[in-house]
């Protein structure tokens, strides 16, 4: 086992106390590793540098402490490292509202549990998971040529629903912030769009909310996508359509809810209905600019949005099957 392991940290999660710090860094030192760096997230830096950083420092596992944007941040750089020859696996302490990435790979979601996986004095293994590249016109017009996505680009009513979704109130309501969001959001437009997968014909259709996803599960149980696995090299895509405003809403809801997994309407019939799709990269094309997010994390409106799948991009710390 490496000598060194570097935790990056969001310091404005609440959950990054000095209490669970002090408890990290025992059971990292108790799992074997002699040294523990560290190093916080900034409003310019939101952990990739840091991580890439550490594995060309000689860490051997770089743990992510923070909610999603900050484990896409971190298992970005570390993927950048490994590209370049790095051999550092990934731990992740979820500290956030949503922690869907710890969710999609069944990780504990308690911090002390999560904590003593992460440092590896509980049982876990080595799993190779993908990573997303997702480009954009905005981005490339910005002079950035891709960001890096984890578990889910939404384009349409979930953008607007994260950039609803007020921090405060995460803080106070939790999940129930998005929810309190959702309300605020339900008028969000039906766009046309062309959705081309792995460079065949494009589709034309009509959608309220467009999903590129590499996991499904959300909070309160719910799997809006039950297919999309984080190590399948694949990614899904999820066109979701709702009509008759409320009465539309509801039948989503119907559709969607525990305790079954999601199971959509087919396209056309009822009020509301998804278009699934697989792939390893998805071309979309929109009439007018969109709102887009990323892992919680909000873009520049884009007309054309490009996602490929990076295969077992990251190897990232996961419960021992079993």
């Amino acid at each position: 086992m490496g000598a060194l392991a570097c935790v990056v940290v969001n310091p404005s999660k609440r959950g990054a106390t000095p209490r669970l710090r002090a408890a990290l860094a025992a059971e990292l030192r108790a799992a074997g590793w002699e040294r523990v760096d560290w190093a916080a997230t900034t409003r310019q830096q939101h952990g990739a540098l840091q991580a890439t950083r550490a594995v060309e420092a000689g860490a051997g596992l770089v743990v992510a402490a923070g909610g999603d944007g900050t484990v896409r941040a971190v298992a970005d750089g570390v993927a950048r490292a490994r590209g370049a020859g790095g051999t550092a696996e990934l731990g992740i302490v979820p500290l956030g509202t949503a922690n869907l990435a710890a969710r999609g790979l069944g990780l504990p979601l308690r911090r002390w549990p999560a904590l003593r996986l992460a440092a590896g004095t509980a049982g876990h293994r080595a799993a190779p998971i993908d990573l997303l590249e997702v480009s954009t016109d905005a981005l490339e017009a910005a002079g950035s040529p891709s960001e890096p996505c984890l578990v889910v680009a939404g384009i349409g009513f979930d953008a607007r629903l994260v950039a609803a979704t007020r921090a405060g109130l995460k803080r106070h309501a939790g999940w129930g912030a998005y929810a309190i969001a959702a309300a605020r959001t339900l008028g969000a437009p039906r766009l046309p769009m062309a959705i081309g997968l792995d460079g065949g014909a494009s589709e034309e259709v009509t959608a309220r909310c467009l999903l590129i996803a590499n996991s499904g599960r959300l909070p309160a149980g719910i799997r809006l996508l039950p297919a999309a696995r984080m190590d399948d090299g694949a990614l899904d895509v999820a066109a979701i359509d709702v009509r008759h405003g409320l009465a539309g809403w509801a039948s989503l809801a119907r559709q969607v809810l525990p305790p079954s997994p999601a199971r959509y309407s087919a396209p056309g019939r009822g009020l509301a209905d998804a278009r699934l799709s697989r792939g390893r990269e998805a071309v979309v094309s929109l009439d007018e600019p969109a709102p887009l997010e990323i892992d919680g994390e909000i873009l520049a409106p884009a007309r054309r949005v490009r996602v490929r799948v990076e295969p077992g991009a990251v190897i990232v710390r996961v419960p021992r099957k079993g």
